[in-house]
């Protein structure tokens, strides 16, 4: 039996309630009796989890502190959803309580979920009972209720599951729309499913055990619907002091509101049928990135229409290679990537392939390098199709490009907004030398890490991250507020703490993807 967590048992726990959640994620998708509005919540939870265990790694050794970091962090930049945004809540105010810990006990971990629903509660500008907050009010209720009459974390976890449980069969109950449909709600369930999954990781039963036990109702999920047309996500980069007016201005614009997180680094989450204001709204008072607009319409129409045409009246296409680079594109509304970059250019045929793949006529094409831009000219004259390319020729600048995309304008607002939001971007990267050679600083040898920036070598040493820092020192010298640090395939086990300290300490504002580019250790964008 268990009296006290370590860190490596919070590893545990994340990896059984990732099990948990995709055994239950089409369950909780498929059974939603109301069109959906803001993609899948079984899917959302899930993929806010699994962002959990990519921030925690893989290590042979975990201490409580670094841990706790990392589940807070992941789940905030990892969020999907208005359920997801809520799971990441409670997270973060369990882990304030779980952080300072060499270990965790009944008390502590009663203590930790009361203030994850106190937190996730204050996350909400209306609080709606009958949701995922009503689940983890009840949980935590009882946790502290019976926290001082169990002796092992088994038998606490047990009675907060089983609570979690009466409390979900209650939602009914408490939101009308659910009562009229006979169901219960979606992110009250994801959240009984990870309850059920730690607590399968502490008694060493199997899931299905578990659930027996907990009882597991058969009624159908909801997920609550909004008459909106836009579900906007993204990650704001912004002073702290102007959030609560952002938050505000966010509430006038349309509902299910959540803007959380802090030390300048915000993810927000809202349906809106103004997504235009919305957007501007956030570019007053900061940066976005990870941006992913969601038509709620659309969704709804797809459900009960198969093989209409799209909506979305430009298609967009973009050359990239690094798996994270992929991701990323594709959360920012990219709707083909194909495969390409340094190095391995693809030919005018392939970006062709993908430009008539589209259902669109008119589509807008992102090279993402100097190299590919000529191909992609190409294809203006092989299609029928109209084709703009947005002549990025970093990937630093293709990022710019879809945060000034707007999937509602039309083919050529969006082409002269793109094409200006390159003009504010630098680039500069990290390679090794493949030849000996000379430049300005000298003599260079094969093998040594290079920092290029404007055509040039401007930094070289044996160590990367000494290149690196170099490097960007020559950059900043230019000006900037922003900084986007992508780590390529061959950098990504190192610890980048200091450069991203190196560049804070120069008054900017960090942001890190795991790009998973080749050739490039590292890729910087300043604007």
């Amino acid at each position: 039996m268990t009296e006290r967590l370590r860190a490596e048992d919070l590893v545990g726990m994340v990896d059984c309630a990732i099990d948990a959640l995709r055994v239950h994620r089409e369950e909780i998708n498929a059974m939603n009796v109301f069109p959906v509005p803001d993609g899948d919540t079984g899917t959302n939870m899930l993929l806010t989890m699994q962002a959990v265990k990519e921030a925690i790694g893989g290590s042979n050794h975990y201490d409580m502190s670094s841990v706790c970091q990392a589940i807070s962090r992941g789940s905030l930049m990892g969020a999907r959803g208005n359920s997801g945004v809520v799971l990441s809540q409670i997270l973060k105010g369990m882990t304030e309580i779980m952080e300072g810990r060499e270990s965790l006990d009944v008390p502590v971990m009663a203590e930790a979920l009361s203030r994850g629903a106190e937190v996730a509660y204050r996350a909400v500008m209306k609080p709606v009972e009958g949701t995922i907050l009503t689940v983890v009010k009840a949980a935590s209720e009882e946790g502290q209720r019976i926290k001082d009459t169990c002796t092992t974390l088994e038998e606490w976890f047990t009675g907060v599951t089983r609570k979690a449980k009466e409390a979900l069969d209650q939602t009914p109950e408490l939101l009308p729309v659910l009562k009229e449909a006979g169901v219960v709600d979606a992110g009250g369930r994801g959240l009984l499913a990870i309850f059920e999954g730690i607590l399968a990781f502490l008694t060493g039963e199997e899931l299905g055990e578990i659930e027996e036990e907990v009882e597991q109702s058969g009624v159908r999920t909801h997920q609550q619907v909004e008459d909106y047309r836009y579900e906007a996500q993204f990650i704001l980069h912004c002073k702290d002091s102007k959030v609560e007016a952002f938050r505000e201005t966010l509430q006038g614009l349309g509902g299910s509101v959540l803007v959380v997180g802090s030390d300048k680094l915000y993810r927000v989450h809202v349906h809106t049928d103004d997504l235009g204001k919305v957007i501007e709204a956030a570019s007053a008072v900061g940066r976005l990135s990870d941006v992913e607009i969601t038509d709620l319409r659309e969704q709804v129409e797809e459900a009960a229409l198969v093989g209409r045409a799209p909506e979305k009246p430009v298609g967009v296409v973009a050359v990239a290679v690094g798996e994270g680079v992929k991701e990323v594109l594709r959360s920012m509304g990219v709707d083909l990537v194909v495969n390409g970059g340094q190095s391995m250019n693809p030919s005018t045929a392939e970006i062709l392939d993908a430009i008539n793949a589209l259902p669109q006529d008119s589509v807008l094409l992102i090279p993402n390098n100097k190299n590919i831009i000529p191909a992609a000219e190409q294809t203006k004259v092989l299609t029928h199709k109209r084709v703009a390319v947005v002549p990025a020729a970093a990937i630093t600048e293709g990022f710019a490009a879809m945060v000034a995309y707007d999937p509602r304008a039309d083919w050529e607002e969006n082409q002269r907004r793109m094409t200006e939001a390159l003009e504010n971007v630098r680039t500069g990267a990290v390679t090794k030398a493949v030849r000996d050679s000379k430049c300005r600083l000298g003599k260079i040898k094969k093998g040594t890490f290079i920092g290029l920036y404007k055509g040039e070598i401007v930094s070289a040493s044996e160590e990367m991250g000494r290149a690196a820092v170099q490097l960007l020192d020559r950059m900043v010298e230019d000006g900037g507020e922003l900084a986007s640090v992508i780590v390529g395939e061959e950098a990504r086990e190192r610890d980048h703490g200091d450069i991203v300290r190196h560049l804070e300490e120069r008054g900017l504002e960090v942001e890190v993807i795991y790009g998973g580019q080749p050739v490039y250790h590292y890729i910087f964008g300043l604007e």
